[in-house]
């Protein structure tokens, strides 16, 4: 009977503790025993983006062949790599609130969002110049080797336009898909830290000792990465991007910066944050309509 009455009480305790949570079917685990988060928010909000840069050089680096004065063979090569420089960005989010007709005929969002931002980048690189002596009897006698070095700040804008595609069924990940523009003032130093790099060699080899890009800067960039949704209001983004046409200056849609004798390709690594503004209410915090949301519930699921 004791056995029994024991029973009874671990059932009766187990129910109540059952009946105090909400198990409905289909339901997350976060939405069972996590706090509920019925606020509405805007289809806008900040977005604050940091990381660092790093300039890309080719792979390759090719040796050239001059005469000079006296008729001696002159060979050289130009050695360029990146430098480690940071970026930081501020802006806002926008999400789309209507889709077009054609989106909701062929049941396909075609942007998921577009973003925007101000901001300070720093750009560095280097340059190492190895020149080959000959004689008039075409022997080898001796090398020179030069280097220079430089760090270049720019204010920038930026405008891009995205397009996200889920992965699994929450639709917590997805791969995130921009393209845009960005443009750039080069303002700080654009002073060349190897001072006598070009002296020792612009006279010698015959270089344009003005071999530097224009302070302003336009370009059309790709950016791609990993979205995670935090929550209903946050979402952040681990990515990259690198400008793959270049409009100013312009040379022939090269997208890389001339500095020295080479070219340098920026990539700017960010790790991006958007945060939803949330709505305010006037006077009683009642729920919203059906129409807002319908929106709403769609827009946190497809956006």
């Amino acid at each position: 009977m004791k056995q029994v009455f024991l029973l009874s009480l671990c059932l009766l305790f187990g129910g109540t503790l059952v009946a105090q949570r909400d198990l409905t079917p289909g339901k997350r685990r976060g939405d069972v025993f996590g706090q509920s988060d019925y606020k509405d928010y805007r289809f806008y909000g900040l977005q604050l983006s940091a990381g660092p840069t790093f300039m890309l050089t080719r792979g390759n680096n090719p040796t050239y062949s001059l005469v000079d004065e006296l008729g001696r063979e002159v060979q050289y090569t130009n050695d360029p790599a990146g430098r480690v420089g940071a970026f930081i960005e501020v802006g806002l989010a926008h999400f789309p609130k209507k889709r077009s007709q054609l989106s909701e005929k062929i049941n396909f969002i075609f942007i998921s969002y577009f973003d925007w931002g101000i901001g300070y980048k720093l750009l560095g690189g280097k340059e190492q110049t190895k020149i080959d002596h000959f004689n008039a009897f075409d022997q080898y006698t001796y090398s020179d080797q030069t280097e220079g070095k430089f760090y270049n700040g720019f204010l920038f804008g930026r405008f891009s336009v995205h397009k996200n595609f889920y992965l699994g069924e929450r639709k917590k990940i997805y791969i995130d898909n921009g393209l845009g523009f960005n443009f750039d003032l080069g303002i700080l130093p654009r002073a060349d830290e190897g001072s006598d790099y070009h002296n020792e060699t612009t006279s010698f080899l015959g270089q344009n000792i003005n071999s530097y890009h224009n302070p302003f800067v336009a370009q059309v960039h790709y950016d791609l990465g990993v979205g995670f949704k935090v929550n209903r209001r946050t979402q952040v983004i681990v990515g990259a991007q690198v400008p793959i046409l270049g409009i100013a200056e312009w040379r022939k849609g090269c997208a890389a910066l001339k500095w020295y004798n080479s070219n340098y390709v920026p990539l700017l690594a960010h790790v991006k944050l958007i945060y939803l503004f949330e709505k305010k209410v006037k006077g009683c915090n009642t729920p919203g309509s059906e129409d807002d949301k319908k929106r709403n519930e769609e827009f946190l699921q497809n956006n």
